[in-house]
């Protein structure tokens, strides 16, 4: 029984580690990426940001509230909340939700709540890679919505960007792979010796 559960124990921590999802922190050029617990969903902040104490930055975290002004009848495809902790200044930063290659072509609206109530809408189009990009001034909760009947026809979408590098911030994205590969491994070598032990 206890190879069993120790078996068990090892495949769900190796088919966990691509979803791992939480909150994420930064206060430079390089940004951060989330991506929304339960979907494919990921969201890259990044910009320059300013603190004179040192301690400001900027938070980016899944949320499950959505933006008010998201129509009635609409699910977003994910919602994040992006705020300013402490002194952290900006001037505008660059959000990149990174839908799907297969919403590529399709109208996509990003709904947006500031912390003082208003709102804002912002129209696009999804790229060839996936991706939806905005720039703001202004932080809250931004929730994305894609209309998937506006989807091109097979043959009449955007060519696929099939290289390894982010678009939005220039990362090779390889060695992430690479690490998510060899905790895969780790993962399933615990099994292993769990299972040595067990048999002894």
């Amino acid at each position: 029984m206890k190879k069993i559960v120790s078996m068990v124990a090892a495949a769900m921590m190796v088919m966990a580690l691509p979803g791992v999802a939480v909150a994420a922190q930064f206060s430079s050029p390089s940004g951060t990426t989330v991506t929304a617990p339960g979907t494919n969903v990921a969201l890259s902040v990044s910009g320059d940001v300013s603190s004179a104490s040192g301690s400001g930055y900027i938070s980016v975290e899944p949320s499950s509230v959505v933006a008010s002004n998201v129509p009635e009848g609409v699910t977003p495809l994910a919602s994040f909340e992006v705020v300013a902790e402490g002194d952290a200044e900006f001037t505008e930063l660059t959000l990149v939700f990174s839908v799907g290659t297969q919403y590529a072509g399709a109208d996509a609206t990003v709904y947006i709540t500031h912390g003082d109530g208003s709102n804002d809408v912002m129209e696009t189009t999804v790229a060839a890679d996936g991706t939806v990009s905005i720039t703001v001034d202004r932080l809250s909760v931004f929730s994305i919505v894609v209309d998937e009947s506006t989807v091109p026809a097979d043959g009449e979408g955007v060519a696929t960007d099939t290289s390894a590098t982010s678009p939005a911030t220039g990362v090779v994205i390889a060695p992430v792979a690479a690490i998510t590969a060899a905790a895969a491994a780790g993962a399933g070598a615990v099994a292993v010796t769990i299972r040595k032990k067990v048999t002894k």
